[in-house]
C-alpha cells in the first residue's frame, strides 16, 4: 500500500528553515553552525545559505564573537500582529497594568497552542520581589496549571451547565465558583510545588471570553507562597481578577 505522506509535494527548502527556527527556540542559549547541524540532522554546508537567508531577514542574529546564532522577536512580532491576538492584547494591557497596580502582584495572559498553552503578555508591578512567569513560555495542558484549566475548561464553548469548570487536581483547591456554566468571573486555582517540596506557588486564572462563551485566553495572577494565604488577601485577588477579567471580555465582545 502507498504511504500517503509520500504523496503529499515537498518543500526542502521550508522544512530546512523551520527545523533551524524550531532548534534555535528549543536551546537556553546560542548555538553554533555546527551544533545547530547536529541538531537538525544535516551537513554545515545544507544549512549555511538557509541561516544567511533568516539572517538577512531577521528571524536570526548571529553573534559576531562567538559565531553563535539566536533567534531575534521577529516570529513573536508577526504572531502579535495577527489581527484576533494584536485585538486581545490592545484590549488586555491596560486592564493587566492596573490589575497588577492593585493587588502588587504579576499577572500575564495565556492563549492555547496545541495541548499546550502559551504566555502572550506579562505585567510586573512595582515590587522589589515576586514571581512570574516569561512571555513567549509553553507549559503543558496539564491541570497541575490554574491556566491549563481555564483554558481546557472552556477551549470549546464553555463547560456543560451544572458541571464544575475547574476540574480539579490532586493538589489543587476546590473551586471557589462551585457549578455553573461558561461566565467571565470563573475563577480556576493551581497549587503546585517543586521537588523539594520547599517553594509553593498558588496562581488564581480567570476566562477572557468572547461572544460564543469560548475562552479564547486566561488573565491569571500567580505568587510564591510559604505559608497560608489569608482569606481577606485571597478574597481581594480574585475579585480583582474576576473584574478584570471580565473587563477584558467585554472589551473584545465577550
Amino acid at each position: 500500500m502507498t504511504n500517503p505522506e509520500k504523496l503529499q509535494p515537498g518543500a526542502p527548502a521550508l522544512e530546512k528553515g523551520l527545523d533551524l527556527l524550531e532548534a534555535l527556540a528549543g536551546a537556553s542559549r546560542g548555538l553554533s553552525q555546527k551544533q545547530l547541524a547536529e541538531r537538525v540532522g544535516r551537513s554545515v554546508g545544507e544549512i549555511f545559505r538557509m541561516l544567511v537567508a533568516l539572517e538577512r531577514r531577521g528571524y536570526v542574529a548571529r553573534d559576531p564573537a562567538t559565531g553563535e546564532y539566536t533567534l531575534t522577536l521577529q516570529l513573536f512580532r508577526i504572531a502579535s500582529q495577527f489581527p484576533p491576538t494584536e485585538r486581545l492584547l490592545k484590549a488586555a494591557l491596560p486592564v493587566m497594568e492596573q490589575l497588577a497596580s492593585r493587588v502588587q502582584l504579576s499577572c500575564h495572559l495565556t492563549v492555547l497552542h496545541g495541548e499546550q498553552f502559551m504566555v502572550i503578555a506579562r505585567i510586573e508591578p512595582e515590587w522589589l520581589m515576586g514571581w512570574s512567569v516569561k512571555v513567549g513560555a509553553v507549559f503543558p495542558l496539564t491541570q497541575q496549571y490554574a491556566s491549563a484549566k481555564v483554558l481546557a475548561a472552556f477551549r470549546a464553548r464553555g463547560p456543560a451547565p451544572g458541571a464544575c469548570a475547574c476540574h480539579r487536581c490532586a493538589r489543587s483547591h476546590q473551586c471557589q465558583e462551585g457549578t455553573g456554566g461558561a461566565r467571565p468571573h470563573f475563577l480556576g486555582r493551581g497549587n503546585f510545588s517543586n521537588d523539594d517540596g520547599y517553594t509553593r506557588i498558588l496562581a488564581y486564572s480567570c476566562p477572557i471570553v468572547e461572544a460564543s462563551g469560548r475562552a479564547v485566553a486566561a488573565l491569571t495572577v500567580p505568587l510564591v507562597r510559604q505559608d497560608q494565604i489569608p482569606a481577606n488577601e485571597a478574597g481581594i485577588i480574585a475579585a480583582e481578577l474576576r473584574s478584570a477579567a471580565k473587563i477584558v471580555s467585554e472589551k473584545i465582545g465577550g
